[in-house]
């Protein structure tokens, strides 16, 4: 996701509903994106997508620009969904993984089917980190799908650079024990 331009940016903390309709359209993909990842429920995601650009719109005239742009509004979808998440516990949550032989079909497929076959072992990996609680989950969707810094992070979710860290080395430990046998080297 890019930094708005600040003239944009600026038009929207005056109020002027047509450029907020754009920014919208710039950051709507990503916002959704964010949250379907971190909510796993398409519907929620798209609820919370709709109240993001709500809080959004409220709070550009106090937006100062100490932040980029962008952090401000990882935080505030980061919370929201950190937010329906705590809402929604006790509802069950179900997440389908085939069982399969994953390395038996790893050495049979071809060469063109390479592609295919990462695709596929991303999902996977994924599927796994999706079964990790949220604190883990935010961070390494935060650290692997939206390329942030530990730094930023940290700004995102209000936490310190060295929890971050911790969070990052757990998820990942966490996350080759889940994984096959013999499948950890996709870290």
């Amino acid at each position: 996701m890019k930094e708005p331009d600040p003239i944009l940016l600026e038009r929207c903390q005056q109020g002027d509903s047509e450029a907020f309709a754009q920014l919208l359209a710039e950051q709507q993909d990503y916002v959704y994106t964010l949250a379907r990842r971190l909510l796993r429920h398409p519907e929620e995601a798209a609820d919370v997508t709709q109240e993001v650009f709500l809080k959004v719109w409220q709070g550009l005239p106090a937006f100062r620009g100490d932040a980029r742009f962008r952090t401000w509004l990882y935080r505030i979808v980061t919370n929201h969904c950190l937010n329906r998440l705590r809402s929604l516990k006790g509802k069950p949550n179900t997440v389908s993984l085939d069982k399969m032989n994953t390395e038996r079909i790893r050495d049979q497929v071809p060469g063109p089917y390479a592609k295919a076959w990462q695709r596929e072992q991303q999902e996977m990996i994924w599927g796994k980190v999706e079964q990790l609680p949220e604190k883990y989950r935010a961070v390494l969707n935060l650290y692997y799908q939206q390329e942030l810094s530990c730094r930023e992070i940290a700004e995102v979710l209000g936490i310190p650079i060295g929890t971050v860290k911790t969070h990052l080395h757990r998820a990942r430990t966490a996350l080759a024990n889940a994984l096959p046998q013999g499948r950890n080297d996709v870290l």
